[in-house]
């Protein structure tokens, strides 16, 4: 059965014009008008008919229509609706409310469920959609609008193609821990935020040219200086506001929903955790679970489209390149049903398959922070104390996805604990969990985590990273949950455990007082105290995968 293992409903075929045969001509319907939920505004799509002689699926049925809602112009999804309709699949593409042609006020995520709910209304209406399976598709922000949909429509939606999720604005700009992710919330409002169409160029220059303005302080008056005019910036700066929670689907929801779905994530994505949530979560409520298939490749949320294997300094070697159009084409018309999750392993320079993630068997291996700036397996190591200096006019730097980070090892301002070279290859799949048992001088701070690679070679490569306020837990401790993350790590190579107080401008920094960050200017240094050993000890969690559960 189509749509991966979808539900369907039959075998007609859309009606269309012919070309004096049986043959059908490939059509595409531009500018079609669409209501919205409540009927106030008009919403915009294009519709892509294949061609007749594409129309039945792989075994027979019907072949799907492919449902998108986009925020940033639907004609950007113009090539690849085409190939899409090559294969025999009808397109729809709409503009969200308020974007391009669609009428209305854009309000991000407020009004995708409702109107996502009116589009799959309207779909099943058109003679074309009849019997067929109506799948929801979407990258980014449009993974969202796919999985409202499905929440609004269950019954009508037969199955998600979800890749990259940006869930809503407090899960794609804040942290777990509320931390505001600065750069991508200020490059992403500016660029797409509060105009009708997405300010590319202008956006691009002003980054380039206003090279401190990240910098600014407060925060909630960035707006103020950039170079669009913003209206709504300070509504959005915090985890809980109502603007930032607008529209968010609910975990019981997801989990209810009753449909396949293929879950796309990168690795180097910020989006990698909503990816392997979603994996986990959608579908866990329903008695005989929907197929779910994961695919988790080398790939930042460029998704590998130009055909590179490199991020950043990483490169992952010709294996890694596998084009995504054709792997989403393939599961559409699959009919397994097994649960199966495909994954590229850096170090080992393969792809792997499973049928669960984490990937199975896997150790929890406990290595403890210890004197000598040491990382170590023993947990009986006497205390201590490793100290630095967070100073918010210097904050500790970020780095793109896949740079070598050598030179941030020497920096004062975080402390490292390093196994030495490795006696033997390490596989790590899955949550890393860090401890940490720490003190500060400061009102209030934060503490970023960092699980890295130091090569043979000397290059550092980020495996996986965490952040938390300082809220120790009754006994002192801090858990840090640290991003998904899959790699080998060779023998010879060495493990990093580092810790500092500031990810900046990937995160709004601490100023290291009490109140709320995003409406202070001044701020005070603080002296970061990390215990180790005796009745504090600091340490990270690592799920190692047994070798005989990779399966290539």
């Amino acid at each position: 059965m189509p749509a991966g293992g979808a539900r369907t409903g039959g075998a007609s075929g859309p009606a269309t014009a012919t070309d004096g045969g049986d043959r059908m001509r490939r059509r595409v319907l531009g500018g079609v008008r669409m209501p919205s939920a409540d009927r106030a505004v008009a919403l915009t799509g294009d519709v892509y008919l294949p061609d007749g002689s594409c129309l039945p699926g792989a075994d027979g049925n019907a072949a799907a229509v492919l449902l998108v809602r986009t925020a940033y112009g639907r004609s950007r999804m113009t090539d690849e609706a085409l190939a899409w309709s090559s294969r025999g699949v009808t397109v729809v593409v709409q503009d969200v409310r308020g974007r391009y042609d669609s009428d209305g006020d854009w309000q991000p995520y407020r009004h995708e469920t409702i109107d996502g709910a009116a589009a799959v209304d309207w779909v099943r209406d058109q003679p074309w959609a009849a019997g067929r399976p109506l799948v929801a598709y979407g990258a980014s922000y449009s993974a969202f609008c796919a999985w409202a949909v499905a929440v609004a429509r269950p019954e009508q939606v037969d199955a998600v193609i979800s890749v990259a999720p940006s869930l809503g604005l407090r899960s794609a700009k804040f942290e777990p821990a509320g931390i505001l992710r600065l750069a991508e919330h200020a490059g992403w409002w500016f660029l797409h935020g509060e105009g009708r169409t997405s300010r590319v160029q202008l956006t691009e220059r002003m980054l380039a040219q206003e090279k401190n303005l990240l910098r600014h302080l407060p925060v909630a008056d960035i707006g103020d200086v950039a170079w669009p005019v913003t209206r709504r910036w300070r509504e959005v700066l915090h985890h809980d506001d109502a603007a930032v929670r607008a529209g968010e689907l609910t975990d019981a929801d997801l989990a209810a929903l009753n449909v396949p779905a293929l879950h796309v994530g990168g690795l180097y994505d910020l989006f990698l955790p909503e990816t392997v949530r979603l994996w986990q979560l959608v579908g866990s409520a329903v008695a005989h679970r929907p197929r779910r298939t994961m695919l988790l490749g080398p790939w930042d949320h460029g998704f590998g489209l130009s055909g590179a294997t490199r991020v950043g300094a990483r490169e992952h070697g010709p294996q890694a390149r596998r084009l995504l159009g054709p792997l989403l084409a393939d599961w559409l018309l699959a009919t397994d049903r097994a649960d199966r999750v495909t994954y590229f392993l850096p170090g080992a320079g393969r792809w792997y398959e499973s049928a669960a993630w984490p990937p199975g068997p896997t150790t929890a291996t406990t290595w403890y922070a210890a004197d000598g700036a040491a990382l170590t397996r023993r947990p009986d190591r006497p205390a201590g104390t490793a100290t630095f200096l967070d100073d918010p006019a210097d904050p500790f730097p970020s780095r793109e996805p896949g740079a070598d980070r050598r030179d941030l090892l020497s920096r004062p301002d975080a402390v490292c604990f390093d196994t030495g070279p490795l006696t033997a290859a390490v596989t790590v799949t899955g949550e890393t969990i860090a401890v940490l048992h720490a003190g500060t001088d400061a009102e209030d701070t934060d503490w970023v985590v960092r699980l890295l690679e130091r090569q043979a070679d000397g290059t550092v490569m980020s495996l996986a990273h965490g952040s938390a306020r300082h809220r120790p837990a009754a006994d002192g401790s801090i858990e840090v949950t640290l991003t998904p993350v899959a790699a080998r790590v060779a023998a010879g190579s060495s493990l990093v455990l580092q810790v500092s107080s500031s990810d900046f401008p990937d995160l709004a920094r601490s100023l290291n007082q009490a109140g709320d960050r995003t409406t202070g200017a001044d701020w005070s240094l603080a002296r970061q105290h990390v215990h180790h050993g005796g009745d504090r000890p600091t340490r990270v969690t690592l799920p190692v995968l047994d070798d005989s559960g990779a399966t290539s």
